[in-house]
């Protein structure tokens, strides 16, 4: 697939890659909540409401992407979380 989005003109010099491996979780922050707290954050730091090049709506998304698909293992069996968010 990755080079379809080269194909199409999407995959550029500038394009970041971003990998997560997380342990240990802490299973229940509220997803509204983290999502505010992100944005509020990135507002107060943001350079025309950008960081690094990257804009708070595409870090924001970005996020919710990864709260939305959160899996993880246990006792050798796949769950994804449905309620709340990873910490």
């Amino acid at each position: 697939q990755i080079e379809n989005y080269r194909n199409s003109g999407r995959l550029l010099p500038t394009t970041l890659f971003v990998t997560f491996d997380i342990t240990n979780l802490y299973t229940m922050i509220p997803r509204h909540g983290a999502i505010a707290a992100l944005q509020k954050f990135l507002s107060k730091h943001a350079d025309n409401r950008r960081i690094h090049g990257m804009t708070i709506d595409t870090i924001t998304r970005l996020a919710r992407l990864v709260l939305d698909t959160n899996c993880f293992v246990y006792n050798n069996k796949y769950y994804q979380q449905i309620r709340g968010g990873a910490m």
